[in-house]
């Protein structure tokens, strides 16, 4: 990640974007170049004919801010879904895969996160990012190539899963031909004592603190996530817990289906009940492709680099029918 720099003035950002069309095309400029910079998704230079566009849509209530990257001749478009406590700027290493393989990409910070609208960090229901994704498909679907394919690290996945399996219960084709699925949440690690938690203190305590957690080998991102991005936030809020507790009921009472998903783990994950939640996605999926990685973490899209590799290895597959990522990186 880039090294501490001048405060980034995310108000100034916010304040300079537009809504995003796809039909109308400019160079980033100003606050937004500084923005994009900042986080390393000025990718434009480096991948000629690449169009890079930045804005928002309304969507279920809220303002939420996104990205399409546009190669000059898109094989298809990647939906990449972000995890909790993360955003769009985090993503670099994922989305230039997918650009580097010929992919567009859209990825969006949910509500209350990044550069969106909403309480910060929290949601009501977790039903409301269905809702955010739906209106986002309808809204940039007719303009993006086809096929749609979808990663999700962590909640992203979690919000992934929850379409499929909605979709299908509802006898409605999911929207993704695919989806790779990383380090995916159903519960929380020590999820019994987060419900007892939430049942002590949340008629009291609106927030507690946050702690940052070694959730991957990369330093150099810790370090960033904890010190330098202004876009993190050091309250956890006791709502989004709350949405939790109802999320995952709901999820146990969804029907499996046959649909085809890739799994990528890290066995040193103390951020979700990986064994458990990886028993939830076999019970409840078709998994075509299924990757421990022993040494890494929970945030696999921010892994050292040799810890990674299984990450662009199954989007390889996913994308090009291959296990070995492409060089570049």
């Amino acid at each position: 990640m880039p090294p501490a720099s001048p405060a980034l003035d995310i108000k100034a950002v916010q304040r300079a974007l537009k809504r995003l069309d796809l039909d109308v095309y400019a160079p980033l400029t100003g606050v937004l170049a500084d923005y994009v910079r900042f986080y390393q998704l000025d990718l434009e230079a480096g991948l000629p004919g690449l169009r890079h566009y930045l804005g928002w849509v309304e969507a279920y209530g809220y303002r939420v801010v996104g990205h399409v990257f546009m190669p000059a001749t898109p094989r298809g478009t990647v939906f990449v879904m972000h995890g909790y406590l993360d955003h769009s700027g985090l993503y670099r290493h994922v989305i230039r895969d997918c650009l580097v393989r010929g992919y567009a990409v859209l990825i969006f910070d949910l509500p209350g996160h990044g550069l969106s609208s909403g309480e910060r960090i929290n949601i009501a229901d977790f039903v409301h990012y269905q809702e955010v994704l739906t209106e986002v498909l309808a809204a940039y679907g007719p303009s993006l190539p086809r096929p749609f394919f979808a990663v999700g690290q962590s909640t992203g996945a979690a919000i992934l899963m929850d379409h499929v399996l909605t979709s299908c219960a509802g006898q409605r084709p999911p929207a993704f031909t695919k989806v790779l699925l990383l380090a995916p949440l159903v519960r929380p690690a020590q999820w019994l004592k987060v419900r007892f938690g939430w049942w002590l203190v949340h008629h009291f305590r609106k927030n507690v603190p946050r702690v940052f957690r070694r959730n991957t080998s990369d330093a150099a991102f810790l370090r960033f996530v904890a010190e330098t991005d202004p876009l993190q936030e050091v309250l956890v809020p006791m709502g989004w817990v709350g949405a939790l507790r109802q999320w995952v009921a709901r999820m146990h009472a969804l029907p499996a289906c046959d649909y085809p998903v890739l799994l990528v783990q890290g066995g040193r994950d103390e951020t979700v009940e990986w064994r458990y939640n990886n028993d939830f996605v076999r019970s409840r999926f078709r998994v075509e492709h299924e990757h421990l990685e022993p040494e890494a973490s929970h945030h696999l899209v921010n892994e050292r680099e040799d810890l990674r590799a299984p990450v662009h290895a199954a989007l390889a597959r996913m994308l090009d029918g291959g296990d070995a990522p492409r060089a570049g990186r």
